[in-house]
């Protein structure tokens, strides 16, 4: 598996309905983060949500976890994992999440 490199990241925080983005390890270690938001507690709840959510889909048969989203009254986030990286994407909660998903797994890179 290959870093998505600079070009991705920085593409994906470009896009207008994202509000902030934080790339940590899997361990939940912020590597960067975008945004009005607190990278480094963000980063490590997401890697610890991605662990759980593949635990129960291993023990549901489904294979790894590609991608989740999450929506709340006042935010919008989708997570994504690939073999070395967690990625927590925050979204205008009244913004269709469809579409930027689509546009993630364009830049993102996935598990081999």
């Amino acid at each position: 598996m290959t870093n998505p490199g600079p070009p991705a990241k920085s593409q994906v925080a470009r896009f207008p309905e994202v509000t902030a983005f934080v790339v940590s390890d899997a361990s939940g270690a912020l590597i960067e983060s975008t945004g009005d938001i607190d990278g480094e507690s963000a980063g490590a709840i997401i890697a610890v949500a991605i662990r759980s959510l593949n635990a129960a889909a291993e023990h549901l048969g489904i294979g790894a976890l590609k991608r989740a989203s999450l929506t709340g009254s006042g935010f919008a986030c989708v997570m994504a994992a690939n073999d070395r990286e967690v990625f927590g994407v925050y979204v205008d909660p009244t913004k269709p999440l469809g579409p930027l998903e689509k546009k993630l797994d364009g830049v993102l890179p996935q598990h081999r």
